[in-house]
């Protein structure tokens, strides 16, 4: 399928020199900028963004800047669009197909890569960190990491390639068999995105802990559990599964007493699935650990699960389109990260949308 295009030195179509874009240009300082439009190189596929989505680590990143990205850098790593133009050596794509990109890009010559796990690459390099992101008209991505985009999907949910394949891996870190239980510590995007993603795998019952009635409402086919109104909520999650422990918790947020309410939930031989990163050295009840013979796994990025995911975003009874609740044009831009940063209660992911081209400036087929 292709789209009709503005930008390409393949297409007869004008060639912006300039585009719109968000850079942060210190800590807590985005702001929307002029830049030259890319040149994609070797190998690189020039995409124009039709659709970008605002996630967690980007909020994080513009705050704190917690992995020294050399300023000023195009923030984003979640976006769709169409390709504009193609890197010397790339043949598997053309002008004008709509496409999504996996933001991680591995180097694929270190030992992590050499073992096939890139997802682990030590010289990882990653839109928005160490190149410019997707917060912007046009973008680059390696040729790999860029997939065509299913008929039925739309740009907004396209663009949440990345979160669904990430979450994929903390549910196959997980091994959930059919017939276990599931709990989810943490009601975000990436927690609604593993509840739903973990039902695939028939478990008896998920169970979600949060603290956000409008985020909890947006999975209404497992059992929440409200922490706010909750006074005991270990003893509200046995309650929930039949007096027992869980098979399988997963971490979809960061707090040291998330980590203490998974390890002490896990039924023996529970697996505890550490999903967000949690800061500091939180105490663990390695005694407890001990005893009952429980598994703490790590989850991080995802070990060739691109095309997993489309699938998934494709999965009508998955729905996950649906949980990118909000959408504005680009020019909503403030708007849009205030929501993704305060609007915990009416929001849960939010997307930027550039104009779409029209019809008129036609199609390019051949």
């Amino acid at each position: 399928m292709t789209h009709p295009l503005i930008h390409s030195s393949n297409n007869p179509f004008i060639q912006p020199s300039t585009m719109r874009a968000l850079q942060l240009q210190a800590i807590d300082r985005l702001v929307e900028v002029q830049l030259p439009v890319p040149e994609p190189k070797p190998d690189e596929v020039l995409v124009r963004t039709v659709a970008t989505t605002i996630c967690t680590s980007d909020l994080n990143d513009i705050a704190h800047n917690p992995f020294a990205i050399a300023l000023p850098r195009v923030m984003g790593h979640e976006g769709a669009g169409v390709v504009a133009a193609l890197g010397d050596g790339v043949s598997q794509f053309r002008v004008g197909e709509r496409v999504t990109a996996h933001p991680v890009i591995p180097c694929r010559t270190c030992e992590n890569c050499r073992r096939g796990l890139g997802h682990l690459c030590s010289n990882l390099g990653h839109l928005g960190l160490d190149r410019d992101g997707t917060f912007a008209e046009f973008f680059c991505i390696r040729a790999d990491r860029a997939r065509r985009i299913p008929p039925a999907v739309e740009f907004a949910a396209a663009a949440w390639l990345e979160p669904v394949a990430v979450c994929l891996e903390a549910v196959q870190r997980g091994r959930i068999q059919p017939g276990e239980t599931v709990l989810v510590v943490g009601d975000g995007p990436f927690g609604l995105l593993i509840a739903r993603l973990a039902s695939r795998c028939e478990p008896s019952r998920v169970i979600v802990v949060g603290r956000h009635e409008f985020r909890l409402r947006q999975v209404p086919t497992v059992i929440t559990i409200h922490e706010k109104h909750t006074p005991d909520v270990p003893r509200a999650i046995r309650e929930a599964n039949d007096g027992r422990g869980v098979d399988v918790a997963v971490l979809a947020t960061g707090s040291p007493s998330a980590l203490e309410l998974g390890v002490a939930t896990l039924r023996a031989r529970g697996r505890l699935v550490v999903f967000s990163a949690v800061q500091g050295a939180p105490s663990v009840d390695w005694f407890r650990v001990h005893t009952r013979e429980l598994e703490i796994l790590g989850a991080c990025n995802d070990e060739d699960l691109i095309d997993a995911a489309l699938e998934r975003l494709a999965d009508t009874s998955l729905g996950l389109p649906s949980l990118v609740t909000h959408r504005l044009p680009f020019a909503q831009w403030p708007r849009a990260f205030e929501l993704a940063r305060h609007g915990k209660d009416e929001a849960l992911k939010v997307a930027l949308l550039f104009e779409e081209l029209p019809e008129s400036m036609g199609r390019m087929d051949g």
